[in-house]
């Protein structure tokens, strides 16, 4: 089999989405030594952390209709071409690409027969 030419295609971060992130926070603070950073977003605050193996996620608060959950973020190189080849071999997209302003942009998509995971592609530099 051929890999796919979208990069190293490594785990960028992990998401996770807490009914009560300032909570989770200080658990995880307090637990393993992460440290945050706090960005207001349009749908609230979140919680940027790095781990001190330099590990990186973040904390965001639930939806309304969604359980507290972790989401594993993929990096590529090509979101364009990632989603393409990723509805090409049978994944469904469940939440289409999402631009992060100064950061970069995703989108979420469903593994035949697995779970969700996203896909993640860091802002290209200007000029």
């Amino acid at each position: 089999m051929t890999p796919p030419a979208l990069g190293p295609a490594s785990f960028a971060f992990t998401e996770m989405a807490s009914e009560d992130p300032a909570r989770s926070r200080r658990f995880l603070e307090r637990v393993f030594g992460w440290r945050f950073r706090a960005t207001v977003m349009p749908q609230g605050e979140y919680l940027a952390f790095e781990a001190p193996d330099g590990g990186r996620g973040g904390i965001r608060p639930t939806r309304s209709t969604e359980s507290p959950s972790s989401l594993s973020y993929v990096r590529v190189s090509d979101l364009d071409s990632a989603q393409a080849q990723v509805e090409r071999e049978g994944g469904t997209i469940v939440l289409p690409r999402v631009d992060v302003p100064k950061m970069g942009s995703f989108f979420w998509f469903k593994i035949p027969g697995g779970p969700i995971l996203a896909c993640w592609q860091d802002e290209r530099p200007v000029g």
